[in-house]
């Protein structure tokens, strides 16, 4: 079952802080669901649902995520970042927002892709409500998720992590994560940056296909 965010799209803004938000979340999940799967902001939702209900989830697969800052004068400085994107949102609208976010350097190496590729990227991000992402930035951004370290080190389903060659922070984050917790599987898409949905789309639907097969039959979480 694939979701929408909160706040993207047509789906409801997050009700309330971030624990409060991913609670809600967690609590429309049917109970038939027992593997997560997130991309970014969405892997971050993820391992959040995993500290919360560490049982529930037989795996969790994370691509390009980030477990949360452990330091708190990091996360104020992450809030204080966050609310430039806000103020941008709210003061010149989606087109000037999305403008700038595509030219972040973390999302370089899409310039290689097709144009008619970005250009179907450019018009989901169009297709979402400033309100929305502005309340998703405030509620759910890195600066007020708690640190889901400990939480990651304690899951005893199976965690997968995908991640891009030429994501050189995030390939660090994962590392850090597979030392804290060598049970991960790690999986480095050769030639890929930031977003592996975006630039190898075939390879991570073999990679996360492969990891739910091989899960199967493993033992619950329990």
């Amino acid at each position: 079952m694939a979701i929408d965010l909160p706040g993207h799209l047509t789906s409801p803004d997050p009700p309330g802080g971030y624990l409060e938000s991913i609670r809600a979340l967690l609590a429309t999940l049917p109970a038939s669901i027992d593997d997560v799967i997130g991309y970014s902001l969405g892997g971050r939702i993820a391992l959040s649902l995993i500290q919360l209900a560490p049982d529930r989830f037989r795996t969790a697969t994370i691509l390009s995520a980030h477990p949360g800052l452990r330091d708190p004068s990091l996360r104020a400085q992450r809030r204080l970042a966050d609310q430039v994107w806000i103020r941008l949102l709210r003061e010149h609208g989606l087109d000037a927002f999305v403008t700038a976010w595509e030219q972040q350097p973390l999302f370089r190496t899409q310039a290689r892709l097709a144009p008619e590729l970005l250009a179907q990227q450019r018009a989901r991000r169009l297709s979402h409500r400033p309100d929305g992402l502005a309340c998703v930035l405030e509620r759910l951004g890195l600066g007020e998720m708690p640190s889901t370290w400990d939480a990651l080190a304690d899951y005893r389903g199976q965690l997968n992590w995908i991640i891009g060659s030429e994501d050189r922070r995030f390939q660090a984050i994962a590392h850090t994560v597979l030392a804290q917790r060598p049970a991960t599987r790690l999986m480095v898409l050769e030639a890929v940056g930031h977003n592996p949905l975006l630039e190898a789309p075939e390879r991570v639907l073999a990679a996360v296909s492969f990891q739910l097969i091989q899960s199967r039959d493993a033992p619950r979480a329990v």
